[in-house]
């Protein structure tokens, strides 16, 4: 038997009842009890335990990640980092093609015949110009796919295109669409399910990849302190790699795989939402619309500068009718799956809310089911009142606020809509269940970042945006515990610091209910705990 007393700090439980205590008794990697008062020296107390001194730290329980890509982070991890400051250095066109050309020089990328890039960003550039194949051009010979940061638009150089034996007469699907230039020739810009015809099909060593980037990936993930991280939109050769990772003990923390397309066929099989080996499939992943910062969110009036070649009133586009969708959610429902749609744009959310409310009619228990919208990024007042009456579950991309609220302001969606993107004030007070997240490898996996952000609200250039909207570091802290743990279904195991959980915690360096809230995103993350284990140290990466 194996126990421990976690003392000498502040600790902050995620119990809404009882929110700081004093100390933590564990036993086998599970808590036993919650000390909130007690003589000075504790360690006395409890004799047959094993002292953890906190060093005046934070504990608090282990993050758990509201919505990412895990599986595809190994991946980016060897593509060529196109990223702006602070996730790269490439702030302009011409930074970006210096940037990629210098990452060719170093001979790493030698042996790709197909070379990928990922992460550029337009909104920090200083005419948001957007790349085009022209640009790549002058950065190889060799194919290159150039992904946005957002992950919902692709560049391809002129080799690529020809590879694909794309021409100036391509016609792109409904539920995608290809920039041209004034005279109708093709930018290089694929946008959506376009894309699918310039890629080759995925590479046969993307397996290999994800095997071979896995511990560095983890470690972006356990060094933020996450002990429970999500792949959401699972094919089905990552749902074989991840089983194969989990049964050969490569996952030290939890992943939770939520399946696309066809792959979730595979929930059908009860067993499947069962861990082994630290990995489980949980529900299933739809995608309603684009992205707000790439102008494929689907929005229901028009954006505040339209994307360049699209009319005046261009408001992005969905990707299914609504009898489509229906029929998608009912299946789940009536399988009761649980159902995770990715919906940026108010339009996209009010479909997703006209068809829930058809379902509820036929499955009175759609709320037992949790499902949840994905980002929600520009979801309205009134939308929020039918939200709550769903029971619908939200994971907000609060980040937004910091990396593209200066562009959603002038550009994107203009100051009205911008000052209540992603309002999780107005949410928390109507009685919404939610989360925030990072989308990674859209952004660093980063929760007290997101902390940062849903406390302060502030952009890169310092505007504060939609000030009202702020929650107090108690429940941005509950959005990435408990909350999440809610989200999964593992609210009676894991997300706050309470008897008969798991032993999952993170050591911080400061107590961020109790500093200037504008410091909270320099708190550092001393050690991650799973299940009484120390699985991450920081000393290991100095």
């Amino acid at each position: 038997m194996s126990r421990h007393i976690y003392y000498n700090g502040t600790v902050l439980t995620s119990d809404k009842a009882h929110p700081y205590a004093k100390a933590v008794l564990t036993e086998d990697g599970i808590i036993r009890e919650v000390i909130y008062e007690g003589a000075e020296d504790i360690t006395s107390a409890y004799p047959d335990a094993e002292p953890v001194d906190l060093g005046g730290g934070t504990l608090v329980p282990g993050f758990i990640d509201g919505h990412s890509h895990f599986l595809s982070t190994p991946r980016e991890l060897r593509q060529l980092n196109a990223a702006a400051s602070p996730l790269g250095e490439s702030d302009s066109i011409e930074e970006l093609i210096a940037s990629l050309k210098r990452q060719l020089s170093e001979g790493k990328f030698d042996g790709q015949d197909y070379l990928y890039a990922a992460g550029y960003d337009e909104s920090v550039y200083p005419d948001h110009a957007l790349p085009t194949k022209y640009d790549l051009d002058k950065v190889t010979d060799k194919p290159l796919a150039l992904t946005h940061i957002s992950g919902h638009n692709t560049v391809f150089n002129s080799a690529a295109l020809k590879l694909a034996g794309i021409t100036d007469d391509y016609i792109p699907p409904e539920d995608g669409s290809a920039g041209r230039f004034e005279d109708g020739t093709l930018t290089g810009i694929f946008y959506e399910n376009s894309r699918g015809d310039v890629l080759p099909r995925r590479d046969q060593n993307a397996a290999q990849l994800i095997v071979d980037g896995i511990d560095e990936a983890l470690l972006k993930y356990i060094s933020e302190g996450v002990t429970t991280a999500q792949d959401a939109a699972t094919d089905e050769e990552e749902y074989r790699t991840a089983k194969e990772l989990a049964d050969s003990g490569r996952f030290p923390i939890d992943i939770v795989s939520y399946l696309f397309g066809d792959t979730a066929r595979l929930l059908d099989d009860k067993g499947v939402k069962e861990y082994s080996g630290h990995y489980r499939a949980q529900g299933y992943k739809l995608f309603l619309d684009g992205s707000p910062q790439a102008k494929t969110a689907w929005l229901s009036k028009p954006y505040h500068h339209t994307l360049k070649g699209q009319p005046d009133d261009y408001r992005g586009y969905g990707i299914y009718t609504d009898d489509r969708l229906q029929e998608l959610i009912d299946n789940a429902i009536e399988k009761r799956w649980q159902i995770n749609i990715h919906t940026n744009g108010d339009e996209a959310i009010e479909q997703l809310i006209r068809v829930l409310e058809r379902a509820k009619e036929k499955y009175p228990y759609l709320a037992e089911t949790r499902p949840v919208s994905i980002h929600c990024q520009t979801v309205r007042s009134d939308q929020l009142d039918r939200i709550s009456e769903l029971g619908l579950l939200v994971s907000f991309f609060v980040d937004h606020v910091y990396y593209w609220g200066d562009y959603h302001y002038s550009e994107i969606l203009g100051p009205e809509r911008a000052e209540r993107i992603s309002p999780l004030g107005e949410a928390l007070e109507k009685g919404i269940s939610f989360t925030v997240h990072q989308d990674t490898p859209v952004t660093k996996q980063a929760p007290l970042f997101a902390i940062h952000n849903a406390v302060n609200r502030v952009t890169r250039s310092g505007k504060t945006l939609g000030e009202q909207y702020r929650i107090s570091p108690l429940d941005a802290l509950r959005a990435v515990t408990i909350n999440a743990a809610y989200q999964l279904f593992e609210e009676d195991i894991k997300g706050s610091i309470e008897p008969g959980k798991y032993a999952d915690f993170a050591l911080l360096d400061r107590d961020i209910t109790r500093i200037p809230h504008w410091e909270i995103k320099d708190t550092v993350v001393l050690k991650t705990i799973k299940q009484d284990k120390v699985i991450f140290s920081r000393k290991q990466v100095r």
